[in-house]
């Protein structure tokens, strides 16, 4: 009886062998095909497509085929080069399905995250980081992961925040809002770092975990600045009218609805004569509703007075201390290159075809300063490149 049974159990573990072994070799298939695909010189959609589908069906045979995610990697990195858009969501699929199948392998876990981050795509970025979140328990790596995810929401919603800054003010601060919470978790997981909690965490994993964190803490001052700003939103009425009047403006400066923008930006400066970002935004307001009315009436006198009248406005904010922007989300090195890039703006205004020739040289020196002055401050300034466009082409 128990040589029978010994006999079974041999039979069962060859039966098993192998049916490992024909998944193994149907696997090989699959991804020997992808591979020939990804060898070609020219391929076609059609042929991208198919070797999207066969890397895919290697894994259902073949759960852990190393190679395949940089073959899938390159693939992916050659078709957008061409302009085949649909590879960023054919990697995913494939990722996806390899991050189920092979729950610890964590430098696919990154690559999801990276290919979330490059499109910015907040919604499915705070979904990773809540599946993540429900992992903790079982493995601490998984706080590593939901840490990335967050520095990268951080850094988005910071992204998106500046560009609410032309748009509302509620929406400035939702981003606000979620920008300072992530801020807040961020450092508490620093802290866990610091007390030694991931001391047994993944090697390859903690390197990205380091880099991550020194990359937050060059940051640090800055997001440190915004969330401080939010603060003072939340405790003082004052100080948030004021930046709701400016955001208002901004919003009719960029739709060049210039009289409205004056409206708002004296709105916020009747609260606080020495709020720069509203100084400025009138300054640029004024000046482009004159410069357009200067061009429909063919009459530049009213705008020649207010660059006169003004200019010296712009210099001395420019001359003033580090804190010259209070808004969220704005810094003090792109505020100063938006004023040398408006003085540049002004003064281009000045200068005639028929103005005395070392006059109008000094005159354009000066112009040429300050768009350098900009660039510097902000090397994409658009319209520093613009001005200094113009001026090359004097």
């Amino acid at each position: 009886m128990n040589k029978k049974i010994f006999v079974l159990i041999l039979m069962f573990l060859f039966s098993f062998n192998s049916c490992d072994f024909v998944k193994q070799k149907v696997g090989d298939y699959y991804f020997n095909k992808a591979k020939k695909i990804a060898s070609m010189e020219e391929v076609s959609e059609r042929d991208i497509d198919k070797f999207y589908e066969y890397i895919m069906k290697s894994l259902d045979y073949k759960t852990d085929p190393k190679e395949s995610i940089e073959l899938v990697e390159d693939v992916t990195q050659a078709s957008l080069k061409a302009g085949y858009i649909k590879s960023y969501e054919n990697q995913l699929k494939f990722l996806k399905k390899y991050a189920e199948k092979n729950p610890k392998a964590w430098e696919v876990h990154l690559n999801i995250i990276n290919v979330f981050s490059l499109k910015g795509d907040l919604y499915n970025l705070n979904n990773l980081k809540e599946d993540y979140e429900r992992k903790i328990p079982a493995d601490k790596n998984f706080k590593i992961l939901s840490f990335m995810v967050e520095t990268n929401l951080l850094y988005w919603n910071e992204s998106y925040g500046e560009l609410s800054l032309n748009n509302t003010y509620d929406e400035m601060i939702d981003y606000l809002s979620k920008y300072c919470s992530y801020s807040k978790d961020i450092n508490d997981v620093i802290a866990l770092k610091d007390s030694g909690f991931f001391k047994d965490c993944d090697s390859g994993l903690n390197y990205y975990f380091e880099s991550a964190i020194t990359d937050f803490k060059n940051r640090e001052s800055k997001i440190r600045k915004n969330c401080e700003r939010y603060s003072k939103i939340q405790s003082d009425t004052n100080f948030s009218k004021i930046v709701r009047y400016v955001i208002d403006g901004n919003r009719h400066l960029a739709k060049k609805e210039y009289s409205n923008a004056i409206i708002y930006y004296k709105a916020a400066l009747s609260l606080d004569e020495n709020f720069y970002d509203a100084k400025k935004s009138l300054i640029e307001a004024e000046f482009q509703n004159n410069l357009s009315l200067s061009l429909m009436k063919r009459d530049k006198t009213d705008v020649e007075n207010l660059v006169y009248d003004r200019i010296s406005d712009i210099d001395d904010m420019i001359n003033t201390s580090n804190n010259l922007t209070k808004i969220p989300f704005s810094d003090n090195d792109k505020f100063l290159s938006k004023l040398y890039s408006l003085k540049a703006a002004m003064l281009m205004v000045l200068v005639q075809d028929d103005m005395n020739k070392n006059k109008k040289e000094r005159m354009l020196n000066t112009i040429r300063k300050a768009v350098e002055n900009s660039i510097k401050y902000d090397p994409q300034n658009k319209m520093a490149k613009e001005i200094l466009s113009r001026l090359e082409q004097k």
